[in-house]
């Protein structure tokens, strides 16, 4: 019986006509809007699920997005290093504007730093 209330395969109507023929359920006002509450259950349990893994998928996104966007700039940062070693520029004076040691930033490329 209840497998015939919470089966989200079987439309509310039949659900009725099943509780009255093979359990011999009489079908008031009161016990129609108990079945329908039933029905309206696992419906409303199935959007509670899809509701949480939408935010559980947004959010996964955006920290992916997160990561993408560290590793772009970390890629950026070393270029506009390497141009600043390749310009001259002093390497604890680099290392110092962007936060890093000097042995970070000699291992960067090691032809350009010596």
């Amino acid at each position: 019986m209840l497998h015939t209330l919470l089966s989200n395969k079987v439309e509310e109507p039949k659900k009725r006509q099943v509780l009255e023929e093979e359990y011999d359920i009489q079908m008031s006002e009161k016990m129609e809007k108990e079945v329908s509450a039933m029905c309206n259950l696992s419906q409303g349990i199935l959007e509670q699920g899809i509701q949480q893994g939408e935010r559980k998928g947004v959010r996964r996104g955006r920290q992916e997005q997160r990561i993408q966007d560290e590793k772009k700039m970390q890629r950026q940062n070393i270029k506009r290093m390497k141009k600043l070693l390749a310009a001259g520029i002093d390497k604890a004076t680099i290392a110092n504007v962007f936060d890093c040691s000097v042995a970070e930033l000699e291992a960067l490329s090691p032809k350009q730093t010596r």
